[in-house]
């Protein structure tokens, strides 16, 4: 229903009330309905009213059941303001009801209160009376008053769900008041403890204040003292500096009597360097004088010379004529070919299209020195054969008086072991000759046949203290001259397995053929570890020649013609350092380095002294210093030698240290050359020094040597500071944890492992001062 103003707006139809008593309806008495009323739906009004809320207001569905109330007194007026034709009838129910809802009000208590729920209830049962006198409007007003119920019991059922909300905003208002109860507690005594902490700070702070009174005082007797300490430092200060430029003097003219002494030592080594070289340069002479008067009392005399000259133009003569009788038996053979192809119905080849039954080798220009549309290649063999003997033959030559002569002479290791009947001396001449002459013999640089040089390298005279000791009574049989067979060596010289009494074949080895070999042979040792380097040399040569050749027989005649090829070439650093190596002088390890040192120095410098475009020359002046700083462990009498071997030119000469590195087996550089022999010559003096040293702590003839003694021995050596226990460990086939000083091992053994150690390529290979440092190549050169 809406509002009273609502309703205002509609028309009203004309109600009235029927008469309460005597009614012929028969209708129950007010005051009984009102019981049934109570007794019914209108129980749930009985409820109280709402209690105020927490904040003093008025509940709203105490408001919504007034309006209701409001609503039914509003109807009940205009109810009662009927037109006056009905109004007569009526008025005496309509009093009655008045009468009955003033009387009701009146004792409940309410009749001036505000509208609630009792005076609904009131109302209604007033209202139902109503509605049994309009029986018209009775369907209507039934769906009104059941209107009106329904919205009370909705209103109701609200208030009843608003109650419990209602008490827990009580119970929430109690706790806040609590809280800040508690809250303004905590906050007190935490004030209390703030103020007790400012005052012991405050106790503090004065305690403070006097401790910082005291140390200013003592801070001002500290800078006091420290004034005078200071003054008195100044002085000791002036008095050690004056001490230190006392000693600085004293040292200059030590330093400057040390110069002079190291003066007259190196004056004097060049005054026994210029006698040995005259000593050397006046046998030289008189080998060559010697030479020239064998070759005069070998000269024929001038009659017979015309008789050989007439006899050679006969022969000449004669070979004219044979040479024309063949090219006529030519001619016939070739009519009797073409006869005979055309016989059996063959053609001809053309003479450009005939091949040798082999295949045709491909041939070149090489710079000149063949012709390759030559008619034969037999003809053209021969000329390569002759060409590259003479080539070899020549740049030794050259290069022998260029410094490889003067740095051979000043190698005692190489004068001792190239003095050899086998070996080929630097010039190219035949075996045998003396290895420091600078000439070479003219048979061997006028020799055009590749045979008699082929011969000349193969020839084994006997060795020295044994001359004429054949085997079998064969003093009187005369070797092949074809080079065919090597002579008979039992020299002392040679080792035991290479002894042979009776000729053997040779087999020709070239310079190639054996370095491949015993570079395999070093390769197969490195790889098996320790062991393959404690065996010598020598016994894994043969054992592995054993395994590879057929027989025994193969195998020692492999095995001769193996060392007779590395004592052939032995003038030469590789051959040497494998000549060494097999005598048992030099280990694996230092052979490998020296065969890589110039090509280690070459990466050096190229890694520093190359630039961006590629070019490699650089001042002598640089190239020499910077050999000094890769190789600073080598003595200054080697580097005096070597300055020697430098081309001509002063300081600022440019050079191409590519070129001077050049380390090739045919083509001898003379720096290389002497780098090399230098090395073997450092690296064979110290492992000598070491087992000199070694031998010294074996006492009674005992095989086996101790690490306590051999460490006493070594240690105050300065070159064998660098070795480490790792180093002993290693030699003695123990970890470096069991060392002990009773520890043993064979004497054999010991210096094999040792001479293989680090030390030796740490003092004599080529290496950078440190990780940082860079080649600079600056000083003056002496």
């Amino acid at each position: 229903m809406g509002s009273g103003k609502e309703r205002g707006n509609k028309p009203l139809l004309p109600m009235g009330l029927p008469k309460l008593i005597g009614s012929t309806r028969g209708s129950v008495p007010l005051s009984a309905r009102a019981s049934v009323s109570q007794t019914g739906w209108y129980t749930s009004a009985a409820v109280p009213a709402s209690p105020m809320g927490p904040l003093g207001s008025r509940s709203p569905r105490t408001d919504s059941v007034n309006s209701v109330g409001n609503e039914i007194v509003l109807l009940t007026g205009r109810c009662s303001s009927a037109p006056s034709s009905m109004a007569a009838s009526e008025r005496p129910g309509s009093l009655q009801i008045m009468q009955w809802v003033e009387h009701e009000l009146a004792v409940s208590g309410i009749t001036s209160a505000r509208p609630c729920v009792e005076r609904v209830r009131i109302y209604s049962t007033a209202f139902a009376e109503v509605i049994d006198m309009l029986p018209t409007y009775r369907p209507f007003l039934l769906s009104l008053h059941k209107e009106y119920d329904g919205l009370i019991q909705r209103l109701q059922s609200d208030f009843n769900a608003v109650a419990p909300l209602e008490g827990r905003l009580k119970t929430m208002r109690a706790e806040s008041l609590s809280f800040v109860g508690e809250s303004m507690t905590w906050f007190q005594m935490e004030i209390d403890r703030l103020r007790l902490r400012v005052t012991e700070s405050e106790a503090r702070q004065a305690t403070l204040e006097q401790e910082r009174v005291a140390l200013d005082a003592e801070l001002e007797k500290l800078k006091e003292s420290c004034e005078k300490d200071r003054i008195t430092s100044s002085e000791s200060h002036q008095q050690n500096l004056d001490i230190l430029r006392h000693l600085d003097r004293c040292e200059k003219q030590v330093e400057q009597l040390r110069k002079q002494e190291k003066d007259l030592h190196s004056d004097n080594k060049e005054l026994e360097r210029r006698l040995k070289e005259r000593e050397t340069r006046i046998q030289t002479v008189e080998g060559q004088l010697n030479e020239e008067r064998n070759k005069l009392a070998q000269m024929v005399p001038k009659e017979e010379c015309d008789v050989l000259r007439e006899e050679i133009k006969k022969r000449e003569a004669q070979s004219s004529e044979w040479q024309e009788a063949f090219q006529s038996k030519e001619k016939d053979y070739l009519k009797i070919v073409e006869t005979y192809s055309k016989k059996v119905g063959q053609s001809m080849p053309r003479k450009h299209d005939m091949r040798p039954l082999t295949p045709r080798p491909t041939w070149y220009h090489c710079h000149g020195l063949l012709d390759p549309d030559s008619a034969h290649s037999v003809d053209k063999a021969e000329m390569a054969q002759r060409m590259l003997q003479h080539v070899i033959s020549n740049s030794r030559i050259l290069l022998s008086a260029y410094g490889l002569s003067v740095a051979s002479q000043k190698s005692t290791h190489f004068q001792g072991y190239f003095k050899h009947p086998l070996a080929i001396p630097l010039h190219g001449g035949e075996p045998g000759a003396e290895g420091g002459s600078d000439t070479p013999t003219r048979g061997a640089s006028k020799s055009k046949d590749p045979a008699d040089h082929t011969a000349a390298e193969a020839a084994c005279p006997s060795a020295p203290g044994a001359a004429g000791e054949k085997a079998g009574g064969e003093e009187g049989k005369e070797m092949p001259k074809d080079g065919s067979m090597l002579e008979p060596d039992v020299s002392q010289d040679t080792p035991m397995p290479f002894r042979h009494k009776e000729p053997v074949k040779n087999l020709k080895f070239s310079r190639k053929k054996t370095g491949e070999f015993i570079d395999d042979i070093m390769s197969r040792r490195s790889r098996i570890g320790s062991n393959g380097q404690s065996t010598p040399f020598i016994a894994f040569m043969l054992q592995h020649i054993k395994e590879t050749a057929s027989n025994e027989d193969d195998a020692f005649e492999f095995a001769v013609n193996m060392y007779a090829a590395v004592r052939r070439f032995s003038a030469e650093p590789d051959f040497l350092a494998y000549l060494l190596l097999i005598l048992g002088k030099l280990p694996d390890t230092l052979a490998r380095d020296n065969k890589q040192l110039c090509s280690e120095l070459l990466r050096i410098f190229t890694a520093h002294f190359e630039t961006g475009d590629g070019t490699r020359v650089i001042t002598k002046q640089k190239f020499f210093y910077g050999l000094k700083e890769v190789l600073q462990n080598k003595d200054n009498k080697l580097w005096q030698d070597m300055v020697t071997y430098f081309p001509a030119g002063g300081p600022d000469v440019q050079l191409n240290f590519e070129s001077l590195l050049l380390d090739d087996m045919y083509v001898l550089s003379p720096i290389v050359f002497a780098l090399r022999l230098q090395h073997l010559e450092e690296v064979i003096n110290l492992a000598d020094r070491l087992e000199k040293a070694v031998q010294g702590t074996v006492t009674d003839g005992s095989k086996t040597v101790k690490y306590g003694l051999v460490d006493k021995a070594l240690r105050d050596d300065p070159l064998f500071e660098l070795l480490q226990p790792d180093d002993y460990a290693r030699a003695f086939g123990v970890g470096p944890g069991e060392l002990e000083a009773t520890t043993e091992q064979d004497i054999h053994t010991f210096l094999e492992l040792m001479k293989t150690g680090e030390v030796f390529h740490i003092l004599f290979f080529p290496s950078m001062p440190s990780d940082d440092a860079e080649l600079t190549g600056t000083g003056e050169m002496t």
